[in-house]
């Protein structure tokens, strides 16, 4: 046997090393890891006059609705979707909730089921988005497989008070029946006019 039949190629080491990294946990920050079901990611950014004088990150568990799902499987035939379940069109909007306490995301939840919307946080999603591959750096959540919707607000859209959660809807004026994407809960916060607010849902596509 010559010396170094046993030594791996370069590409024999390198799918090693992609294998072994693609098992890593994910980490925001040195020691915090980031949990892969808390798909939701709120930015708050707290100014002074004009000065940034704090960035917070919150994380929140989200869940697809049975209208989401059916959504998504139109979308990869590239069929047509019926009146009011379009959730990427003009009409789609990201609300925030401040329900006395969280609400329990369901996979029948229509609108009726965010209790206490937050009316004023109904907002349309930032321009370009959904999209995948996400390169906002604010976006913990972003990658090549992911669809990431977007809203922002500024410090003068709206302000409220213990927020926990939020859904993704496809209407502008929404009534009880109105579908829903998806429905998210979140650890309470509360927004200022001093805050800005970025809330990414982010949806990975890992089909079976």
């Amino acid at each position: 046997m010559a010396i170094g039949d046993n030594i791996p190629s370069f590409d024999e080491r390198m799918e090693s090393f992609l294998s072994w990294k693609d098992h890593c946990p994910s980490y925001f920050s040195r020691g915090v890891e980031l949990d892969p079901n808390n798909n939701v990611c709120i930015v708050r950014s707290t100014y002074d006059g004009v000065d940034l004088v704090g960035k917070d990150w919150m994380y929140g568990a989200n869940l697809v609705t049975n209208d989401g799902d059916k959504y998504y499987a139109k979308q990869a035939c590239e069929e047509a979707h019926g009146s009011n379940e379009d959730f990427s069109d003009s009409t789609a909007r990201i609300e925030l909730q401040n329900p006395s306490s969280a609400d329990t995301p369901a996979k029948g939840d229509a609108y009726q089921q965010v209790s206490n919307p937050v009316t004023a946080s109904r907002k349309a999603f930032d321009s370009n988005y959904p999209k995948t591959a996400d390169a906002d750096s604010d976006n913990t959540g972003a990658g090549v497989d992911v669809v990431t919707y977007l809203t922002s607000w500024t410090t003068s859209d709206f302000n409220a008070t213990g927020i926990k959660g939020g859904a993704i809807h496809e209407n502008a004026s929404p009534v009880n029946a109105t579908k829903l994407l998806t429905h998210f809960t979140i650890s309470s916060f509360d927004k200022t006019s001093s805050d800005t607010l970025k809330v990414f849902v982010n949806h990975t596509m890992n089909g079976s």
